[in-house]
């Protein structure tokens, strides 16, 4: 089976509520997806205590549990943005926190992304013409 050369280049602003994706393909057209997370934020109620005494004296934290349900629904959300990055050859990785470098390791440990070039660059949130821009810079693309 021949493989598919891999000719399409990303842009992708992530945090962990959504990320926006710009798909560029080699004659220029362009895709925007966003996909949104379903990372649950912990919900904080008047007089709620983090931590009970348990039987013989061991202490029963939630904090544990709602973490790591956390990490599993950013690891879900990861997967879910990596599945859209079909065919790429150059991807430029946007946003602030760490989400951006869990993004980065996915694809790093990724078979089908073996061998395409990725940059990780801290940005505050910026609309999809700012995204596009940077595409531009490190690309050296010309959007018509």
């Amino acid at each position: 089976m021949k493989k598919t050369q891999q000719q399409n280049r990303f842009g992708i602003w992530i945090d962990k509520k959504q990320a926006t994706i710009i798909k560029v393909a080699p004659d220029g057209s362009k895709d925007y997806i966003k996909v949104k997370s379903h990372v649950p934020f912990m919900e904080r109620f008047k007089g709620e205590s983090t931590s009970k005494t348990g039987l013989f004296g061991t202490t029963l934290s939630r904090e544990k549990k709602l973490q790591e349900k956390q990490n599993n629904s950013v690891h879900h959300f990861i997967k879910e943005v990596v599945s859209n990055l079909d065919h790429a050859n150059a991807i430029l990785i946007l946003g602030s926190g760490d989400t951006r470098f869990e993004l980065q390791n996915a694809i790093d440990k990724s078979k089908s992304m073996n061998g395409v070039w990725v940059e990780n660059k801290p940005s505050p949130k910026i609309p999809i013409r700012a995204i596009e821009t940077e595409m531009e810079k490190h690309f050296n693309l010309h959007f018509k």
